[in-house]
């Protein structure tokens, strides 16, 4: 049930794209990036509204109706008016158009879907990092059950998630029907990469295999490349992520992409663009400014460049596009983090929460740029010169140092110098003077893009991250990645352009000997490209630590952990709260209860009061302040003193009705055994799982199968 849930959902989506090529005549290897893209837009319209689950049905309802008017047999007249209009978009337009569906690109698409939909449902892999834990992966659970935006949900956290939506909601479109899943969203997100990688081979024909073949091979490493810099001996998960970074390079590569194919083919829908540009600013808060870089390069090279008509011709219109574009990402970042975000802050705060505890964006700017001139900021803003200095210091070690591995191919500097070199061999082999000047244009500009995308991560450093965050870099590799894949993409693509062109028109160069060696110079480049990239990542991440070869042990961890929950769960009315208990955490199992247990309430267990130095929010160690241990390390950090009278007011104040007991140590059992009507002997002999709480003390819940066992 849980396969076939999946291939309606993908059903969907064909039939979608069937109508986008069919009717809207967009080239068919773009259209499953411009239909995710639209799905996402609509979702996100109707979540914040409060209108989700009528949304979703109604667009199911709209890719039926749509697809099947687009495959039914037309009349005559209309037949050959669609065919004429395919066949101008670039497309086939034969016997009932449906040639026009099956392009190498998108074959490509539907064929990676299919396998990894049937390769996910046969293994299962599961959510286990951190951050899936703590939001990716739980906002798109809770988004599935509740059919709601997950920023609504009622959690025992403090405060709810305010990340993006786009991506939880692209796992919405894809788990709609059947149940929840973890795998499922793992297969939206790779889905949303193989649209992408249709999109860069844009229009390739199937003649046309020699640059097809070694194209989509570069296009599978691209995730690999740019992500694994050492030799891994722990699974590999780039295709098995809930994270959102490297979705968000590959759909700022992926929308440049799409607009360059879109210029070739003279009837397609130049609007195609704005959705996936819309989409870009709807993945992560932290990059927003990647949207603004592939909004900029498509208004850019739409307004500069005419398709060799007097620049005046036509202007106005180029204008009003290039505005389009550029208010795409702009005004989804309004709605979402301006708007929905700004009323969530302002109710947590009027609820006695943090609120805002950053500081503003505009500010850090304009404060930092005034540092960088050699002006004196504000006083907040110049508490921490020092640390904004030493980011940008220790930034540009990563970048120019052996130290700073970020890719398979090393640091930073190897890497644009390998993506210029991509942008300098597209301008090289172009047919055109125009289609160089356009290659020249979005390398020079991406170029200094990645300036400022460079600036934004060391302010961000420097202002906004703890010190803490700051002097170690973290994550870095994370943010930094994501315009490595878009950039790199985005010359791939210009080099995909530049060599459908050449081979399509040999003639448009005068010297007819150079301009035939063109298309086969550059696919032989390519094809080097693809083999340097296939052997060094057969070098650095073996197939058995790959998502082609994860063993099955892998995830048996999280299979117990949630077999545990499921089975306590078994137990709980879906109204009741439960407080848990495993000494040892670092929070991370905390989250994966929390997780599990939905819809049953994991509560938080407390809140941080750094007066009486206890801390007690989210999993870790609880034990009497004399049992503290001494030798820093997890235990110490996350250790929650607390005397037994406080204890027992900390479990009351929660409201919880039962205490979940996931792990015990000595210090729990020594702190407040005498709390437990069986001083914790049935926890002790695996008997049972939940404690019911009460004025009385905590009494055992007969657990049978535990008790059989």
């Amino acid at each position: 049930m849980q396969l076939l849930s999946v291939l309606a959902a993908l059903a969907a989506l064909f039939l979608l794209c069937a109508f986008l090529t069919l009717k809207a005549r967009l080239p068919s290897a773009l259209a499953p990036l411009t239909a995710l893209s639209a799905i996402v837009l609509w979702l996100t319209l109707c979540s914040v509204v409060d209108l989700l689950l009528p949304g979703i049905c109604l667009l199911y309802a709209a890719c039926l109706g749509l697809g099947i008017w687009a495959l039914l047999p037309a009349k005559a007249g209309a037949a050959k008016k669609t065919a004429n209009g395919l066949v101008a978009a670039g497309l086939p337009g034969k016997t009932g158009s449906f040639r026009a569906l099956f392009t190498p690109g998108a074959v490509l698409f539907w064929l990676l879907c299919l396998a990894f939909a049937i390769y996910f449902y046969a293994r299962q892999p599961m959510a286990t990092g951190f951050d899936e834990l703590s939001l990716w992966a739980t906002a798109a659970k809770l988004t599935k059950v509740d059919n709601r935006l997950y920023a609504t949900a009622t959690l025992g956290t403090p405060w709810a998630a305010t990340q993006n939506p786009g991506l939880p909601l692209l796992s919405y479109f894809f788990m709609f029907f059947g149940e929840y899943a973890d795998w499922k969203i793992y297969l939206a997100y790779d889905a949303l990469a193989f649209a992408v990688f249709a999109a860069v081979l844009g229009g390739v024909c199937w003649r046309q295999y020699r640059l097809a073949v070694p194209l989509a091979a570069i296009l599978w490493c691209v995730p690999y490349f740019f992500t694994t810099y050492n030799h891994t001996i722990y699974l590999n998960t780039t295709y098995m992520t809930a994270y959102g970074d490297i979705s968000a390079g590959l759909v700022l590569g992926g929308a440049v992409a799409l607009w360059l194919m879109l210029r070739r083919a003279p009837a397609a829908p130049r609007w195609a663009v704005l959705p996936v540009l819309a989409l870009a600013a709807n993945i992560k808060a932290n990059t927003f400014v990647l949207a603004l870089v592939a909004a900029g390069l498509v208004a850019v090279d739409g307004w500069l460049f005419a398709g060799g008509t007097p620049f005046r011709k036509g202007l106005a219109r180029r204008t009003g596009f290039a505005a389009l574009c550029m208010a795409s990402p702009l005004v989804i970042y309004y709605l979402w983090n301006v708007r929905y975000v700004g009323a969530l802050v302002a109710k947590n705060a009027a609820a006695g929460g943090a609120g805002e505890t950053s500081l503003p964006l505009s500010g850090v700017v304009v404060n930092g740029i005034t540092m960088l001139l050699g002006g004196t900021a504000a006083p907040a803003y110049e508490e921490r010169r020092a640390q904004f200095y030493q980011a940008m210091a220790d930034m540009g070690g990563q970048f120019f140092t052996a130290a700073g591995r970020m890719s398979m191919l090393g640091q930073g500097i190897l890497l644009v110098v390998l993506i210029l070199g991509v942008f300098a061999l597209a301008a090289l082999l172009a047919p055109s003077a125009l289609l160089r000047a356009r290659v020249l244009v979005l390398g020079a500009l991406s170029l200094a893009c990645f300036g400022g995308y460079n600036l934004m991560l060391a302010l961000s450093y420097g202002f906004i991250f703890k010190p803490s965050q700051a002097e170690s870099l973290t994550d870095y590799n994370r943010y930094i990645y994501s315009y490595y894949i878009g950039w790199f993409l985005v010359a791939l693509a210009c080099l995909s352009l530049v060599l459908q062109v050449a081979d399509a028109n040999p003639s448009a160069n005068s010297a007819k000997k150079i301009s035939a060696l063109r298309p086969l110079a550059g696919q032989g480049a390519v094809l080097l490209l693809a083999v340097g990239m296939l052997f060094r990542l057969n070098q650095l991440v073996l197939p058995q630590l790959s998502v082609l070869g994860f063993s099955d042990g892998e995830f048996s961890d999280r299979k117990a952990q949630r077999s545990r929950a499921a089975y306590a769960c078994g137990y709980l009315g879906a109204e009741d709260r439960v407080f848990y208990v495993s000494q040892g955490d670092t929070g991370q199992n905390w989250f994966a209860a929390v997780f599990d247990f939905y819809p049953v309430i994991v509560d938080y267990s407390g809140t941080a009061d750094a007066e009486k130095n206890i801390y007690a929010g989210g999993g870790g160690t609880f034990g009497l302040p004399n049992l503290k241990p001494t030798e820093e390390g997890v235990p110490q950090r996350y250790y929650h003193p607390y005397t037994v009278p406080q204890f027992a007011a900390l479990v009351a104040e929660s409201g919880c009705d039962y205490i979940y007991i996931d792990h015990l140590d000595d210090i729990f059992v020594e702190s407040y055994a005498p709390l437990f009507a069986d001083d914790l002997a049935a926890a002790l002999a695996g008997e049972t799982l939940l404690y019911r709480t009460g004025p009385q003390g905590y009494t055992p819940v007969t657990m049978e199968e535990m008790a059989a066992s």
